[in-house]
């Protein structure tokens, strides 16, 4: 996953409106930009052949 993918309005704490990482969720002002270091997504592993949590710092180079 590239880091210029994993913005707010594609991690899994992202309910489209607030960002739920913390217990009060919070509104975030461009979700479609915004890289958040605490995020989690998910995408296809090829090796269990389900889809798997990738987490920020785990990024491919661009």
């Amino acid at each position: 996953m590239k880091r210029s993918e994993m913005v707010c309005v594609k991690c899994i704490k992202f309910d489209g409106s607030d960002c739920r990482i913390d217990p009060n969720p919070c509104s975030v002002e461009n979700p479609e930009k915004h890289w958040c270091a605490q995020g989690q997504w998910t995408r296809w592993s090829e090796r269990y052949q389900e889809m798997e949590p990738f987490y920020w710092g785990e990024w491919e180079a661009q």
